[in-house]
């Protein structure tokens, strides 16, 4: 009985609990076709684009002086084995998907390229990690 008590426990916190996000929203729900409707290359400015993405994650520069902006959305939700004593020392963590947006720009400061690209990430700890 007192098994079947934690059992049910266990399964009720890993659907109610855990869930996270961090990043830039904006791109949460960001698809390659939906960016392709939002940034035309050549036309789209750096201006335009801040008033659609916000404040970019990082900034950075080619060898030839273009500039790049990133943007990351990561939702991640907690590991089942989270919610069970001492399991959890063994194998715990979260998973979820991470987005990525990434943009050149060319020296007048419009859009030259951009990518789009979804990934997932599985972050673990205790004694055993996988």
């Amino acid at each position: 009985m007192v098994l079947r008590i934690c059992l049910v426990a266990a399964f009720s916190f890993a659907l109610l609990g855990g869930c996270a996000s961090s990043g830039n929203e904006s791109i949460a729900d960001a698809s390659a076709q939906s960016v392709s409707e939002q940034l035309v290359k050549g036309k789209t400015t750096q201006v335009q684009v801040r008033q659609l993405y916000g404040d970019r994650i990082k900034t950075s520069f080619t060898d030839s002086g273009n500039e790049s902006w990133e943007y990351e959305f990561s939702r991640l939700h907690s590991k089942p084995t989270n919610f069970i004593p001492y399991v959890n020392w063994i194998h715990s963590g979260a998973e979820g998907d991470k987005k990525s947006l990434v943009i050149f720009f060319n020296k007048s400061k419009v859009v030259q390229q951009y990518t789009v690209s979804t990934s997932k990430v599985d972050i673990s700890q205790g004694l055993i990690t996988r």
